[in-house]
């Protein structure tokens, strides 16, 4: 009898112990579900607070996300966007996918943004995609080179009279007596007149200024046809040494590129001489490495700015004009530390 009481006891001290485990494991569960019912109620009210919302939403499409320029570009013109209660989305970059800039602009107008500011060319297809998103209401603002004959509300570039003496000014700084033949590169398939006024740009610079010099323009045409064709006639340039002209005068950036790569591959460093366009990192580098001797930079906070000031005109307005020039400035070895910070320090006579 006495051990089957202490056993009974044992048995309710047991139940008491479990009783108050279970007791305490509701307790915790509710205060648990109580925390994070509050927790959750606290970030869905920070983030209801903490959510801009935004007039517009614009698409801002370049071939490159690596580049210092395009960065310095997206981040003035995002930044002024936001004080205007913009939303600019450099679309597609950081995506594991890398899209073409044809994509790119079909997915901004699948997305029905509210206008587009792109970095033009001279490719038909480009031109297609342009008349496209205007034709669906989506005004397009080009910007650093345009898209001739598109649809395009607004260009933000350069003015190519004085990019031409800009140019002008940059060959008599370098040239001498005995330099002669300064080449122009022009490109074959665009149909506008802004390569014409940036060519009589630099021969009436050439006619008032360096006259003494006694050199002979000319140009040459290349095409955009495929990925190649540009680079293929460059480096034809650069076949014979004894008729690669002193001076060559680019005035986009891949054939800025391209020239400057065919004088390392000639081995024609120091005796051609490249003037070039924008300042990616591959030509800050050529800059630095004496290859290229100078080239013409549009400045990046004006044309992110303008960009979308551009936009915001014509969104509110349904007018903007056709053309808004940039102040532009040219990077040599004399200034290339300013643009780039690790170049190797250099003098110029």
């Amino acid at each position: 009898m006495k051990r089957n009481g202490t056993k009974q006891r044992m048995g309710n001290r047991q139940l008491v112990i479990l009783a108050v485990i279970v007791f305490v494991m509701i307790v915790s569960t509710i205060v648990g579900l109580i925390y994070v019912r509050r927790h959750i109620e606290s970030v869905l009210q920070t983030g209801v607070h903490s959510c801009q919302e935004y007039d517009r939403h614009y698409a801002f499409i370049t071939e490159s996300y690596e580049d210092n320029f395009w960065k310095e570009v997206f981040c003035e013109a995002r930044q002024y966007g936001e004080s205007q209660n913009d939303y600019l989305e450099w679309m597609g970059n950081g995506l594991a996918i890398e899209y073409s800039k044809d994509e790119l602009l079909e997915i901004a107008i699948a997305s029905k943004v509210d206008g587009i500011i792109v970095e033009g060319d001279g490719n038909e297809s480009t031109r297609e995609r342009i008349n496209e998103a205007v034709k669906k209401g989506i005004p397009v603002v080009t910007m650093m080179t345009d898209s001739y004959d598109s649809a395009r509300q607004c260009f933000v570039g350069v003015g190519s009279y004085y990019l031409g003496r800009e140019y002008g000014r940059q060959i008599i700084r370098i040239a001498t007596k005995e330099t002669g033949e300064v080449l122009v590169l022009m490109d074959r398939d665009s149909e506008d007149s802004a390569q014409n006024i940036i060519y009589n740009g630099i021969i009436e610079t050439l006619a008032n200024e360096g006259n003494h010099l006694n050199l002979q323009l000319t140009t040459l045409a290349v095409n955009q046809d495929s990925p190649f064709s540009e680079e293929e006639a460059i480096r034809d340039i650069f076949l014979n040494k004894e008729t690669v002209p002193k001076i060559i005068i680019c005035l986009n950036e891949k054939n800025t590129v391209t020239a400057y790569q065919a004088t390392i591959s000639y081995n024609l460093v120091g005796e051609v001489s490249i003037l070039g366009y924008s300042a990616t990192d591959t030509i800050l580098e050529s800059i630095d490495r004496n290859v290229v001797a100078a080239t013409v930079v549009v400045d990046s906070q004006q044309m992110g700015i303008h960009s979308v000031q551009a936009l915001d005109e014509y969104v509110e307005t349904g007018y903007v004009s056709d053309l808004v020039t940039m102040d532009v400035y040219t990077i040599t070895p004399k200034n290339i530390k300013e643009h780039m910070p690790d170049a190797v320090e250099q003098n110029e006579e």
